[in-house]
């Protein structure tokens, strides 16, 4: 017999909740309905929760046991009680026909003994048949896992009353382990250490061996985040890092973003370091106070929010899930290789990113005029559709219907994270209509458009405008990564920010040119792969305040065969296009000096790039330099793209005025401002020419 599991491939859903020192707990009910907001984002293949109680702690060891026999038990109690330590009790909390999980209360004052006796257990379960696993033990944190959907864990273990003074959760999609078993799930705890992670972590290998040598874990269920909490914990507890530091070594960011002496820490415990694309959110319990962690990979290949407000700190897949618990808080974004840390009692430690961006364009978009707009809505209107509670198929049926009827302008009210807004739409021939989405529309919102007008009163998420033939999509907030991949025709307006990979493979077919205007700030991977189409990023709130700062990220127009750039100001060369590793080029150049190609004074210039050695080797009418860099540095086939910083030209002005005056009605901005923007100088960014 074969069997068939029935899942809708996804990735996995995380967040994190931690209250402020003077703040009310936070339930269980919290937790539950934000994780259940990005509930397609797992499958029934597991789902769980981690609940702090820093303010409680219990008086013994608290330990989570599964079993699939109670016969087991007592074999599992002897191998405490015959190492000195005295279990008080043993509770069976859960009995799923399968699995029974057991909360055992151990008295013991050798914290090193216990942790010991526990890998000992979970090595003679694991390698007897999978028969058990203790998977967490602390006095501050409790575990409660299963196979089933978030709804499923929380009706088992009935989590809605507990209150906690930090929560995790997570909804699971398998990747490379089963799911059929608990002990699979998130979350994963070391002692006072609980994580959940979203991604597929390739140097999962190294990261055991790293384990298996340092801290003597001699079992493994072998999954990432499992691996993760040990790391961790490893590192606090026996390494004694603080969490900045850990932090760090986790984020594993690129060695020339880093300093000597955090080189040297990187080194030191390079087995620890993470590669591959996640997001973790981590609870940790330290120095008389409760920490709350948010991580992004280097390259930021899964998604992740931060958010604020006067009560808790946030961090979560979806803004979506934020915006349900409190639709005022302020939300920002991790920047790649990035970490959040927020602390009970200090508050926000690290911000994930600059201070300065986050105050200048995370603080400042167009926040006052998004809950007016909202307030104007009345939704007893006909043509109202109130999406709380609405699948995406449910939304999209009804605002196919009221389009059929004969609407054209369609408002929808409670938007939290439903996807595929609109996608339905093109194959019915459904166009010049209007849809206002009042809230955080999900990924794929106007995926395929085809002359649709969407206006986002509130942020966007991932993956907006995806392969959109025309029409407009205009966002009042920030956008999120991904957006307008293949973009390919119309215009996407962005009042904010927006993430990562911006543009990317945009294109256009003779007459019809797409234009992405972003008034915020971007991170990495802008107009990589780009084809065709105008991007224009103005940095709208640096431009107001009179700041001059950079707002794009790395590596900006990598790949591109076509199209155009314009970022408003000066950027620097180092973040345009791929640029090779500085320890390469250092080397490079010091063998170039030493032979005598270079002059010694180019040894200490510290704002040396490959275009800086190109200059002064043409200067210097040196050609087997350039034909040398060009050999080593700029194989392939697609040339590095070439920037000028300077004025509009009359022929761009001409192309670009009526585009730009077009974003300042839709943001109602003073039509000066378009003449301001058309004066100003741009770093304008093409494709290279092969030579």
């Amino acid at each position: 017999m074969t069997l068939t599991l029935s899942r809708d491939f996804a990735v996995c859903g995380v967040l994190g909740i931690l209250r402020k020192e003077n703040a009310p707990r936070v339930k269980g009910l919290t937790a539950f309905e934000a994780i259940n907001i990005v509930r397609f984002r797992g499958s029934r293949m597991g789902a769980g929760y981690a609940r702090f109680d820093f303010t409680n702690p219990s008086r013994h060891y608290k330990l989570g046991l599964f079993l699939i026999d109670k016969e087991l038990l007592s074999d599992v109690i002897h191998e405490f009680e015959s190492r000195g330590m005295n279990v008080e009790r043993a509770e069976l909390i859960a009995d799923t026909g399968k699995i029974l999980d057991y909360k055992l209360h151990v008295d013991v004052d050798n914290y090193e003994l216990l942790e010991e006796t526990i890998h000992e257990i979970n090595y003679k379960l694991w390698i007897s048949g999978k028969l058990g696993r203790v998977y967490y033990w602390s006095k501050y944190l409790e575990v409660y896992k299963g196979v089933g959907y978030p709804d499923d864990v929380a009706k088992l273990y009935n989590i809605y009353n507990l209150e906690g003074d930090l929560w995790l959760a997570h909804t699971r999609q398998p990747t490379n382990s089963p799911g059929y078993y608990p002990y699979w799930s998130h979350p994963f705890s070391a002692g006072n250490v609980a994580v959940v992670h979203n991604g597929d972590i390739s140097s999962f290998g190294s990261n055991m061996n790293f384990l298996r040598y340092y801290a003597n874990v001699k079992s493994f269920v072998g999954t990432d985040s499992e691996v993760v909490a040990l790391i961790f914990h490893h590192l606090m507890k026996r390494e004694k890092l603080d969490l900045k530091k850990i932090a760090l070594i986790i984020a594993n960011p690129p060695i020339s973003e880093v300093s000597i002496e955090e080189q040297k820490l990187l080194y030191t415990y390079r087995g620890a370091r993470l590669d591959g694309p996640y997001t973790l959110v981590i609870g940790v319990v330290t120095n008389e106070d409760i920490y709350l962690i948010g991580i992004a990979d280097r390259a930021k290949l899964r998604p992740v929010v931060l958010g604020e407000d006067e009560n808790y700190y946030y961090v979560a897949s979806e803004e979506a899930q934020i915006r349900w618990i409190s639709p005022e808080a302020k939300v920002w974004t991790l920047k790649p290789g990035g970490f959040f840390i927020a602390s009970m009692k200090r508050g926000i430690i690290e911000l994930g990113r600059s201070l300065i961006d986050v105050e200048l364009f995370f603080n400042e978009t167009n926040r006052e005029v998004i809950p007016k707009m909202i307030k104007k809505v009345n939704v007893h209107d006909r043509d109202v559709i109130d999406a709380r509670g609405l699948s995406y198929k449910e939304l999209n049926e009804k605002i196919l219907e009221k389009a059929l009827n004969g609407e054209k302008v369609i408002k929808v009210i409670n938007v939290y994270g439903q996807r595929f807004i609109g996608v339905n739409l093109p194959r019915y021939g459904i166009k010049d209509i209007t849809i206002e989405l009042y809230g955080v529309p999900g990924n794929c919102l106007g995926n395929l458009n085809h002359g649709i007008e969407f206006i986002v009163y509130g942020d966007a998420e991932d993956d907006v405008g995806d392969t959109m033939h025309d029409g407009k999509i205009i966002i009042h907030g920030d956008a999120r990564d991904v957006l307008g991949q293949t973009l390919q025709g119309g215009y996407i307006f962005v009042r904010g920010n927006a993430g990562n990979r911006v543009g990317i493979q945009m294109r256009e077919y003779r007459h019809k040119r797409p234009y992405l205007i972003i008034g915020g700030r971007v991170d990495d991977y802008l107009g990589e792969y780009m084809a065709g189409g105008v991007l224009i990023v103005l940095g709208l709130n640096a431009l107001f305040k009179n700041v001059n700062v950079e707002f794009t990220g790395n590596f900006v127009g990598t790949g591109m065969v076509g199209g155009r750039i314009f970022i408003r100001g000066k950027l620097s060369p180092s973040k345009i296009g791929l640029h090779p590793p500085r320890e390469e080029l250092l080397a490079f150049l010091s063998s170039l000096i030493e032979e005598g190609y270079l002059p010694q004074e180019l040894a200490a210039e510290t704002d040396l790039d490959l275009d800086a050695i190109k200059s002064k080797a043409k200067l210097l009418g040196n050609d087997y330099v350039l034909k040398l860099s060009k050999k080593i540095f700029e194989g392939g086939h697609i040339p590095r793209p070439v920037s000028e910083y300077r004025e509009l030209n009359e022929e761009e002005v001409k192309e670009l005025e009526p585009v730009l005056q077009e974003y300042v009605k839709y943001f109602n901005f003073n039509s000066d401002l378009v003449d301001e923007l058309l004066s100003l100088k741009y770093t304008i960014i093409k494709r290279g020419e092969k030579k």
